[in-house]
């Protein structure tokens, strides 16, 4: 019994999963730019006060951080991406001037010297990216884990960092089916609004 309803999930999860990246990677450029300018508007706050956030380079319809990304390096703050080693992320600082190499699923990683990437204990602030998103601030990823591995401590200890999800609000669905060990966020941005988790 366990076994199907586990299965069952997991299908749902799967079904969700590609509906919502089949309709984000139908976005065009004006409208993804239209996005990120509004994302930017619901990020701010969070924005406030911190020395440092974390993001991530948008891919297949994603919402863009560039508009975030500018506004923090205008303002001193220190902006970092995600490097994929082993089976979970480690993060390097980046500027506007700093070079970039493609690597793993031609995600580009910073030419940053290992001395200066950060583990993720030691973030502030993490814009997660995100297939779905429910109203528990759960999400569904794109099924690799790093996310979740990565953050895994954050599941019995607070913030730091805080989590952050972002997303189209099109990615937001009644139920993420949130599975064991998968690790909630603390709010989620999209284009429209902002949602923390339901009490």
């Amino acid at each position: 019994m366990v076994d199907t309803l586990t299965q069952q999930r997991d299908q749902e999860r799967d079904q969700i999963r590609a509906s919502l990246k089949q309709q984000r990677k139908a976005l065009n450029e004006s409208q993804l730019r239209t996005a990120a300018m509004a994302l930017l508007h619901h990020c701010t706050p969070f924005l406030n006060g911190v020395k440092s956030i974390a993001g991530y380079q948008a891919m297949s319809g994603e919402i863009p951080l560039d508009a975030i990304f500018n506004y923090c390096h205008e303002r001193n703050i220190t902006t970092l991406l995600p490097i994929m080693r082993e089976q979970s992320l480690l993060f390097a600082p980046f500027n506007p001037d700093t070079q970039f190499v493609t690597k793993r699923y031609g995600i580009q990683e910073p030419q940053i010297a290992e001395s200066e990437w950060l583990t993720p204990d030691a973030l502030e602030l993490v814009f997660v990216p995100l297939v779905a998103f429910d109203d528990t601030c759960n999400r569904i990823g794109m099924g690799g884990g790093f996310y979740d591995r990565s953050f895994e401590f954050r599941k019995v200890c607070g913030a730091p960092p805080q989590l952050v999800g972002v997303a189209h609000s099109l990615q937001h669905v009644e139920n993420a089916h949130a599975q064991s060990w998968d690790v909630p966020l603390d709010a989620v941005a999209t284009d429209q609004y902002v949602i923390e988790p339901r009490l």
